[in-house]
């Protein structure tokens, strides 16, 4: 008697387990997947003009460039924490950081761009009279001209504004080489408030059809721009113009023309990012260290490089697909 009572027990398990099993895979059949909605019409942010992106960093535990024109990088105390996407760059108010690599032409000649990145950072202070690590204006990315003291794209948090003590200024600034360009040095200033030890995504733009630059702070356009010539007191929100010769105001009185196609010279193939390309050991140019000067002390996730100036469209859905881990 009790071994047919098992055996009906053991029977009964296996026909439920039988059951189970199958209806879990007439579930699993029936009911695929909810798929994500897509975001400005792209479903991944590699999605965004992928035929025109010159470089991806993504930091995951290593300085490796998705499209292969960074390459040999050489890492000087670099270190990854926890970001945005996965790892990221993690610098430090201590310690000098940086890595020197090589760059391929795609980066080097550069007409067009975008730049964008997620950045947190404790904000830069003023170096005084005790200049180290962490103060003054902190080094993100530079490409390096060995001859000059300026590298031909630089992006670095310049030194603060002591009536603001909130705000991060983060500067653009470049190095037009190209005959008829008698302004060759142009920058532009974003000045962002409120937003010290907290994640957030900057994208910088330059279309040499309209000579605009143009910055966005999480996918919006970013207001009180300076740092560019004449710019208003209030600064501008969104875009400036840069200008090859003095336009002589902000609406160019002297019908000055544009900045136009962006060209570096005197590159030599390499770039720095986390510091500038006077601050390394050595330094990359014909310069030296700098007392108003140090590496990146903050942390940067999804570095990217884009050879066309992005829509604001796009600007937007790569926000919002990178926040949304896609």
């Amino acid at each position: 008697m009790k071994n047919i009572f098992f055996n009906k027990q053991m029977g009964w398990a296996v026909a439920a387990l039988f059951l189970i099993t199958n209806c879990d895979e007439s579930i699993d059949r029936d009911n695929l997947p909810i798929p994500y909605a897509s975001i400005g019409g792209y479903d991944n942010s590699d999605d965004i003009a992928a035929a025109n992106l010159v470089t991806k960093l993504s930091f995951e535990d290593n300085l490796a460039d998705k499209t292969n024109n960074i390459t040999s990088p050489v890492p000087v105390g670099v270190e990854y924490t926890a970001g945005v996407k996965g790892k990221a760059y993690n610098g430090s108010s201590s310690a000098e950081k940086y890595a020197i690599a090589n760059v391929s032409s795609a980066i080097t000649g550069l007409n067009a761009f975008t730049i964008s990145f997620w950045m947190n950072s404790a904000n830069t202070v003023a170096p005084d009279s005790s200049p180290g690590q962490g103060k003054g204006a902190q080094g993100i990315f530079t490409i390096v001209r060995p001859t000059e003291f300026w590298g031909g794209i630089n992006v670095f948090i310049e030194n603060p504004d002591s009536n603001f003590p909130n705000r991060i200024r983060l500067k653009l600034g470049v190095e037009n080489g190209r005959a008829g360009v008698v302004w060759r040095g142009q920058s532009l200033i974003m000045n962002i408030d409120d937003k010290k030890n907290t994640w957030f995504h900057v994208t910088m733009t330059y279309d040499p059809a309209s000579s605009k630059v143009s910055a966005y702070l999480n996918g919006e356009p970013a207001t009180n721009l300076n740092g560019f010539a004449y710019a208003p007191a209030n600064g501008a929100t969104g875009s400036a113009t840069w200008y090859a010769d003095n336009p002589g105001g902000v609406d160019n009185p002297n019908n000055a023309p544009g900045y136009g196609i962006f060209q570096m010279v005197g590159t030599n193939g390499k770039m720095v990012l986390g510091n500038h390309q006077f601050e390394t050991d050595p330094p990359q140019n014909n310069g030296s260290d700098q007392d108003w000067a140090t590496s990146y002390a903050g942390k940067l996730d999804e570095f990217r490089i884009y050879n066309i100036a992005l829509k604001s469209s796009d600007v937007l859905a790569l926000y919002k697909l990178e926040k949304d881990n896609r």
